[in-house]
Parts: structure tokens; C-alpha cells; sequence
């Protein structure tokens, strides 16, 4: 089972999916985690991959086998 976290203003927010179950519903939801991820960077997001225990920064094409993403928006400066 993979996760995207996904920080924002009220904490954060998490989507889970299974890319080893092969129904209908599952397949939705890997569609809907790599949406996420190719928004979030449309957005100008930070993308981290967990690889080998530790979260990497990610720059590649989404992996519905990856155990968890992280994104953390840009802070605005002023």
C-alpha cells in the first residue's frame, strides 16, 4: 500500500492507495494519487520519494509502487 502526505495550512492530508489489488475502485485511486503528485508540481510543490527509509526529492514519473510520497508547498515570502 502506497500514501501521498500531503502538507498544508490545516495539518495534512493523506491518500492512500493499493496498487497490488486490481479492481475498478483500486485503479481509481492510483489514478487519483498521480493526479495529485502531477499537480502538486504543476504548482511548484516540493516532491520527496521514500527510498531506502528515507525521503528523497523526487523529480520522476509517479510510482504507484513507491511505499510513500511527501509534498510540501513553496512558502510565500513577502
Amino acid at each position: 500500500m502506497g500514501r501521498i502526505i500531503v502538507a498544508n495550512r490545516r495539518g495534512h492530508q493523506v491518500v492512500e492507495w493499493d496498487a497490488a489489488t486490481d479492481t475498478e475502485e483500486a485503479r481509481a485511486t492510483v489514478e487519483e494519487a498521480e493526479r495529485i503528485l502531477r499537480e502538486a508540481r504543476a504548482a511548484g510543490c516540493a516532491i520527496a520519494k521514500k527510498v531506502d527509509g528515507k525521503h528523497v526529492l523526487d523529480h520522476g514519473a509517479f510510482d504507484p509502487e513507491a511505499e510513500e510520497y511527501q509534498i510540501v508547498a513553496p512558502i510565500a515570502g513577502g
